[in-house]
């Protein structure tokens, strides 16, 4: 990476398609704070640039980069640098630990002293954890010989274990055998990497990788639930962190769309989801596979009303819009999704994200959940009416 910088051809696509610069005038943009901040800190050691941290490591500017420089990478090095006072470096160093965070779920909401003393917004609030009874979808529709090794991101393990039981029963019925991995509330990396701290986030990668590595005898593949994670094991880890899965790493939306037929024939016969609905893939989730899966699998599921989301990335970026000084930023860049919501009065948001889901459904005012909640609700449906629905039809 460091021999990376040199390459950049000044054209500036990362510059139009940040989306920090479309919200924020004073953001002084990827080209500058990446490649041309390394160039000169490299021959000078130039001091870190202002407003440096407005960066959410979306990594949008990566993807679009003729000459594949780093850039966000590079940014992260130049976060790594700058100083700041020991309250905000206190609330920096637990929001790059987010397996913390889910460890300590139960104590619910945070008090205002402490949000004000740690300069953690105010606007964005972690939800209840979700631990709802999940019941039994019936015997399997088919039989994959592929053990699957679900993969619990650390958001999923402290907040929303009723999703993970939730896809856990789908990739049952679908014919897999399911072991849940790591199995304890660990990350990958990924919050600590897009805070600025590279060492913390390669130490982090490793311990997980560890983890995995232990259990790599009780599965074939890993299915992730967030696309942020996705991301960091299938691409980051081997660019990034010198680390190698030697297993595929699937996210659910595909190995969803490798279920059984008859699965989705009995969800046709079901009439489609009233109402519209928005698809959002989180911006890790685009640079790493584009855009478009989401929203063919809510069609194919019957939501049929379901459009992409306006939103190029909403401003959740991990733990970004956790922080006060971003607080302005993060609303301008959901503001998007609150207005397509509005305009379309969709019930709905299907994203691949938990922090993503906080996020929108705090600006839009309805439900976001990931793809494998509304399956599971709508296959639930099949099964209390569904035979109702396929007699009509014959």
């Amino acid at each position: 990476m460091r021999d990376a910088f040199d390459a950049c051809l000044k054209c500036t696509l990362c510059v139009s398609q940040c989306p920090v610069m479309s919200v924020n005038p004073d953001f002084p943009g990827p080209k500058a704070l990446g490649p041309e901040w390394y160039r000169q800190n490299q021959a000078q050691m130039t001091a870190p640039l202002p407003h440096v941290d407005d960066c959410t490591f979306c990594q949008i500017c990566e993807s679009v980069c003729p000459v594949d420089v780093p850039i966000a990478h590079l940014i992260a090095e130049q976060k790594a640098e700058k100083k700041h006072s020991l309250r905000v470096w206190l609330r920096d160093e637990i929001l790059a630990r987010p397996q913390w965070v889910a460890r300590m779920a139960w104590l619910g909401a945070i008090p205002e002293p402490m949000r004000r003393l740690g300069k953690i917004s105010p606007g964005v609030q972690l939800p209840k954890p979700r631990k709802g009874q999940v019941r039994t979808l019936g015997e399997p529709l088919g039989a994959d010989p592929r053990r699957i090794g679900l993969f619990v991101d650390c958001y999923s393990s402290g907040y929303d274990q009723e999703l993970v039981m939730r896809a856990r029963e789908l990739l049952r019925i679908w014919g897999f055998s399911v072991t849940l991995v790591p199995g304890e509330a660990q990350c990958c990396g990924a919050a600590a990497y897009a805070a600025g701290n590279p060492g913390l986030a390669k130490s982090t990668g490793h311990a997980m990788f560890r983890t995995l590595n232990r259990k790599k005898s009780d599965y074939d593949v890993i299915v992730t639930l967030n696309a942020t994670c996705d991301g960091t094991l299938r691409d980051e880890w081997p660019e990034f962190y010198g680390l190698q899965i030697t297993v595929p790493v699937i996210p659910f939306d595909e190995i969803a769309n490798q279920a059984p037929e008859l699965f989705w024939e009995q969800l046709a016969s079901l009439p489609a989801e009233p109402g519209a609905w928005i698809t959002h893939t989180t911006c890790r989730g685009k640079v790493a596979r584009g855009d478009g899966q989401l929203w063919e699998l809510a069609k194919r599921a019957g939501f049929w009303d379901a459009e992409p989301s306006d939103a190029v990335c909403c401003g959740a970026g991990g733990s970004y819009a956790f922080k006060a000084e971003h607080e302005s930023t993060a609303e301008q860049l959901a503001f998007r999704v609150r207005e397509q919501a509005l305009s379309s009065e969709a019930k709905g948001i299907i994203t691949d994200s938990g922090t993503c889901a906080i996020h929108m459904e705090q600006a839009a005012s309805i439900p976001a959940r990931h793809p494998a909640y509304w399956l599971y609700a709508r296959y639930l449906r099949y099964l209390e009416e569904g035979e109702t629905h396929e007699t009509k039809t014959s």
